[in-house]
This record gives C-alpha cells, structure tokens and sequence, in this order.
C-alpha cells in the first residue's frame, strides 16, 4: 500500500533508534579505507518539518527529537553541547550524566536541521556520511515521495555535519526489496542494507523476512539492518518474522553476529484494538486535543526494534547506552523499557 508518510512520525522515537544506529553503522563502514556498497529499500522523502501540519497533528517530533535536544542541551555551558561525529567521550550535560557517543553523534548531525524545524531521513544521513566511493542504492515507490526524495537529495542543503564529497547515488521509483534481492550481491562486496518499511499490512512481514533470508543466502558478508515496529496487535506476526531471520541465518553460519534492540515508550497494552471505522475516529480526535498527546484509546506504536545481521563489533554495547539515556529523557516515553540481545 502507498497510504503511508512518514511526515507524521518522523523525528520520533523510533527514529532516533533507528537513525542513531544508522549513523553509528557508518561510522564502522568508514573506519576502513575502503569503498562499499549500501542499500536503503524505504527511502521516504529524505526530508521533513518538524513545525508542519502533519508533525504538529501527532506531536510525535515534539515527543520525540526535539525532546531529546532539549534535554541534552539542558544547562551545559549556558547553551547548547558541542557534539562531534569525531568525539566518543560524549559531553557532560547537566541533566542527566554523560550524553552516549551514538546520542552525541546523532544529536550533531540532526541539530542544524531542527534549527530550521526540520528533520533528516535515511538518505541525507546516508549522503552526508557515506564515503564518496560509496555505491548507494536508495528505492522509493511513491509518486510523490519519489519527486521529493529526488529534489532533497539534490538539494544538497549544507546542513550535514562532515562536508564532504557526497557518494553516487542511485534512485530509483522502485519496490526496494525486490530492487535489493535483484541486485545482490553487489559487485562490491562490502556493505550494508537499511530495511524500514511502513507495515502497514501483515504481509509485510512475511516479505521482509523472505527477503531478508533470501539475501543473506547470497551475500552472506552483508549487515542486513532491519527496523521493526512493536504492535500489540502484530506480536504474532513479528516474532515470526524475527525468529525465522534469526534461525535461517545461524544455519547459514552458526557464527553470525546477530544483534536485536527495542526501545519502548509504553507498555504492549497501552494498545487498543478497534475497527477501521474506529481508528479513523480516534486519530480524528487525537488530532484535535489541545495536549497533542492523542486519543488514549487510539491503537499507536508502543515501541520499535532493530534486528542486524553480521552487526558490528561493539554496536551491542553503543546502542544499550544510548537507550539507557533515552529512558531518562522527560517527556519521550510514559513508561519507557529496552532490551539489547546478542545471538
């Protein structure tokens, strides 16, 4: 379906998860001099207002990022923190000990956006950071996020923190997972894949995990990221679909580094389940309350996760604490949890 935009949610905080190991996944990919290749299979628009009607009808950027930089630039040094994508130490805000490297990392590429009340997606974090031999292939099937994926990419807006030559990038109005299964493995072997479809049906798990499998049975060196929502209502099918991962690709080589993360703001039950009919009605009504923060009855993303296969070495280890900071961030989760596995 081409119902979904992410205009509602972005910035929010699966975002930060997601975008946050993206950046970090990167950085590893860089600390070699060598050229790879990276694939993004849902690239949206690239580029969002954090201000814009459709942000401010779910309140999840305010609730989410924007949260998350207030809090780090709370008190320290009687402005903002000084992040750099070079320094691992993190900075010493006073409202809540040290900031993590990958929250550093992102909250500095991410900052020169929000002054502008926007917000950057998968391809212009990719386009800032890759390397310039880099081969990046980033697929988008929506008419018209398709146009303003091509305008932003193109738009090179001077906002990215490392200026740099940005690498070649492929895009292309196509369904990314079958773009990415027909196109590995790439002629350089080296490299990864950044899988974050809407699911917004059930069959949609069932294509990324076939995909997934499919892939990593022919370019087995790949990191596969994966990013997953948590849905009461979509337990079943997502524990399917990360178990099945899991198990075909421990067979392949019983070696596989394999990482999962989550990152809840709620409990599952904060969930609801309702008709259509009904849904429409309380996002009808959650639009119009003067908190912003939604009907409580309306069905919503409890949390996400990320699974990665062949991740990185000490990825496990950023990751937990920077969702450890998260947890304590005012305001970004009503009852936050996390869990980082290594299998």
């Amino acid at each position: 379906m081409l119902s979904y935009l992410h205009a509602f949610h972005a910035g929010n905080h699966a975002d930060i998860l997601k975008h946050a190991a993206l950046i970090q996944l990167i950085k590893k990919l860089n600390q070699k001099d060598a050229p790879y290749s990276f694939f993004d299979t849902h690239a949206g628009s690239g580029l969002y207002s954090t201000q814009g009607e459709k942000a401010r009808k779910t309140g999840e950027a305010a609730r989410g990022v924007l949260a998350l930089a207030q809090y780090a630039a709370q008190d320290l040094n009687g402005g903002g923190p000084n992040f750099g994508l070079a320094n691992d130490t993190g900075s010493e805000p006073k409202s809540g000990g040290a900031i993590p490297a990958a929250l550093a990392d992102y909250l500095a590429f991410v900052r020169p956006y929000l002054a502008r009340d926007l917000y950057p997606g998968s391809p212009l974090i990719e386009r800032a950071l890759l390397r310039g031999d880099a081969s990046h292939t980033i697929c988008e099937l929506h008419p018209q996020e398709f146009e303003a994926l091509k305008e932003n990419c193109a738009a090179n807006l001077g906002l990215a923190t490392v200026p740099k030559k940005a690498p070649h990038t492929q895009i292309l109005k196509a369904d990314g997972l079958k773009t990415l299964i027909a196109q590995t493995p790439p002629k350089i072997k080296r490299g990864a894949v950044l899988i974050d479809p809407s699911y917004e049906e059930a069959a949609d798990y069932e294509a990324v995990k076939k995909t997934v499998i499919a892939v990593h049975k022919k370019w087995s060196v790949g990191i596969i990221m994966i990013w997953y929502p948590l849905l009461a209502h979509r337990a079943a099918e997502i524990e399917n679909m990360l178990e099945s991962i899991k198990a075909a690709a421990k067979i392949q080589n019983a070696n596989t580094n394999i990482l999962q993360a989550e990152f809840c703001v709620d409990a599952p039950q904060s969930h609801t389940e309702m008709s259509l009919e009904e849904n429409a009605a309380a996002k009808a009504a959650a639009a119009v309350t003067s908190n912003n923060l939604g009907s409580p009855n309306a069905p919503r993303l409890y949390g996400s996760g990320i699974l990665v296969v062949n991740a990185p070495w000490k990825l496990d280890e950023e990751l937990d604490a920077a969702l450890s900071f998260l947890s304590r961030v005012p305001g970004l989760a009503a009852e936050p949890s996390y869990l980082i596995t290594k299998i």
